[in-house]
């Protein structure tokens, strides 16, 4: 398939997996995102489709927690094979192995569950500009920074902060970021399909966090996500702007902790997640 065939493929099924021969295993397409090769959310979005695959229709995913183990190469499609570690009525529990070049690039422990009622409580969104209101007052302007989740203007995002180019940065700068994002596709998705898309924009901005006060990304500053956690509290219509609501909390020993919560437009809390990322100065001169 030719990168131009790849680009008219919207998120939805750009993380659909199709299943092969062998019991409990599972292909996806790659796809370029520049110097990254691919870009983390690819990987945790197919690896949860390819956990669906093999537990029951009525069960949703209530948590992952991955590591980024090799650059992935988008010339090769991905293979993923499933472990069953946990499998009944209540939570089941899959490991998921993303090979290419009969090596593991990627691996992730995610769960999943039949929702059901309970006590609630969780945080109040941010008051920030709307979405509406920030796409009208950048629209003369050209955003300074796109993420690789934009490739193929499959989602789009826009920063809330300021951006972390280098004519913008400024030393001491708090480690955090707001940014409304969504997926751009056009039909409805099943809870599935959208848990398989949130998974995707999981990734989004999380490490650049962690390296505000110090520098620019990939100026001064080398970063890669080193691993990644989710936990899924609502659904919702991942075509609808949400609320990326990040910081850091934390660097040392050449690492950023980094977290961040999603919202719905309306307060609604989506998922919470969190990521270690490298954070190591570039040599000078």
């Amino acid at each position: 398939m030719s990168h131009v065939e790849r680009n008219t493929i919207d998120l939805p099924r750009l993380m659909t997996v199709e299943p092969l021969e062998t019991v409990n295993t599972f292909v996806g397409q790659a796809e370029s995102y520049g110097l990254l090769g691919i870009y983390g959310g690819h990987f945790v979005g197919q690896a949860l489709s390819a956990g669906f695959l093999t537990v029951e229709n009525d069960k949703f995913a209530q948590s992952l927690h991955a590591y980024f183990l090799r650059k992935g190469d988008p010339e090769q499609p991905i293979v993923y094979k499933v472990e069953h570690l946990k499998t009944g009525k209540g939570v089941e529990v899959r490991n998921i192995s993303a090979i290419q070049s009969q090596q593991v690039c990627f691996s992730m422990m995610a769960s999943y569950k039949r929702p059901e009622e309970s006590d609630e409580h969780q945080p109040e969104m941010p008051v920030v500009i709307s979405p509406e209101k920030l796409c009208l007052e950048l629209a003369s302007k050209e955003q300074k920074f796109n993420p690789p989740m934009m490739i193929a203007g499959r989602a789009e995002l826009r920063l809330i902060s300021d951006s972390f180019v280098p004519e913008d940065f400024t030393p001491g700068r708090a480690p955090a970021l707001k940014s409304w994002m969504r997926s751009t596709h056009e039909r409805d998705l099943s809870i599935r399909e959208s848990q398989c898309v949130l998974g995707f924009l999981s990734d989004g901005t999380l490490m650049f966090n962690s390296v505000l006060p110090y520098g620019v990304p990939f100026q001064t500053h080398m970063l890669t996500s080193l691993d990644h956690s989710v936990w899924f509290h609502h659904h919702a219509d991942v075509r609808d702007w949400m609320l990326f609501d990040q910081r850091s909390t934390a660097a040392a020993d050449g690492r950023g902790m980094n977290e961040g919560k999603v919202y719905t437009r309306s307060g609604k809390l989506i998922f919470s997640t969190s990521q270690e990322s490298m954070l190591r100065r570039m040599p000078t001169g």
